[in-house]
């Protein structure tokens, strides 16, 4: 019969140290030359939650020792990926991402078999048997919901998700005239209602219309890049800091600087041709932004991510659990041995 003996010589003691440096299989239940058994096994490395992993362990020990039993044990990690993606905007592509790996839960022992269930093969004990699973352990997929759920979503995402979500958003779109367009589509698009407009124009002191029929938004929100309104020009201080100075008449600007045009457009729209590029240029101009700012920052987090298109919201939030198992084997004295190989086990 093989003997599995662990004996204290100065270069074993040293091959365990350096293997064993993270984690040591044998430290807590055995001291340097006792003779413990050895174990291996085979198992699947897919299984479902509340059912049964099927195994083949192997396992011996020496002749003066007698094996009383044997248990596997299991730690489990939940690996969690969260996203939301804006569907709000078509230009303006933000996905936010939240991803985690934790321990669940600790070494714990899942099952004990007694050693008169192995049978010995003339060499070793052979023991074919399974455990079981929790049920608790199942994956979770929450997918693009036709309907939106908040307290589920509260209970898969984190607390601050959709209140970062959303300034991202808003300052992706507010902070210069990146997505111009996309602004006016919310504008024209979105069902503000004419309080949230009036509320706005009290707070920034302003008189922005508070329409609210989509097509009569769209006809005020207008630029006629054909119909010249006024002019501007350029000054470049010290600091290379350029100013654009808008006039009612190109005689207005100083001798000797160049004359550009400004079209016709809504009050809040600046737009003009680049002198550099031969393109054109449109953009909020500065002291409304902070209107559409406000306005934006109404909209609900729900409504940000909501796919028109396919009629659904624009999340994924999966949860899955991985097994890590051991087998191990304990004498008539309480000394264990075990399998060192990592298992996992995917639940599904």
């Amino acid at each position: 019969m093989k003997i599995f003996n662990i004996l204290g010589s100065i270069s074993l003691l040293a091959a365990l140290a350096t293997s064993c440096a993270v984690h040591d299989p044998f430290a807590d239940n055995m001291d340097i030359g006792q003779v413990v058994p050895t174990v291996s096994w085979e198992l699947s490395d897919v299984a479902k939650a509340g059912g049964f992993v099927n195994f083949r362990a192997k396992y011996y020990t020496s002749s003066e020792h007698s094996i009383d039993h044997s248990e596997v044990w299991g730690l489990v990690t939940r690996t969690t990926a969260a996203a939301a993606t804006c569907r709000l905007t078509r230009a303006l592509s933000y996905t936010k991402t939240v991803n985690s790996t934790d321990t669940v839960r600790t070494d714990v022992k899942l099952a004990t078999f007694s050693h008169d269930k192995a049978e010995w093969d003339g060499h070793e004990y052979v023991l074919v048997d399974s455990f079981q699973v929790s049920s608790t352990l199942a994956p979770v997929s929450w997918v693009d919901p036709e309907e939106f759920d908040e307290d589920r979503f509260n209970m898969y995402y984190p607390s601050t998700f959709q209140d970062e979500f959303t300034a991202h958003v808003v300052n992706y779109l507010t902070k210069d005239s990146t997505y111009y367009n996309d602004l006016r589509n919310i504008y024209i698009n979105y069902d503000f209602t004419a309080e949230q407009f009036e509320a706005l124009n009290a707070q920034y002191g302003l008189s922005m219309p508070t329409e609210t029929e989509t097509g009569k938004k769209s006809d005020l929100w207008f630029v006629d890049d054909e119909e010249v309104d006024h002019y501007y020009y350029i000054t470049i201080d010290e600091a290379g800091v350029k100013t654009e100075h808008e006039i009612a008449t190109p005689d207005q600007a100083p001798a000797g600087v160049s004359v550009y045009e400004v079209y016709k457009s809504c009050d809040w729209v600046y737009c003009r041709y680049s002198d550099d590029t031969g393109g054109r240029i449109t953009s909020i101009r500065p002291q409304y932004m902070p209107f559409w700012k406000s306005l934006i920052e109404l909209i609900p987090f729900k409504d940000w991510i909501y796919n028109s298109g396919d009629k659904n919201y624009s999340i994924n939030f999966t949860r899955n659990y991985i097994l890590y198992p051991t087998f191990r084997v304990f004498d008539e004295n309480g000394k264990m041995g075990k399998d060192t190989e990592t298992k996992q086990i995917s639940l599904n």
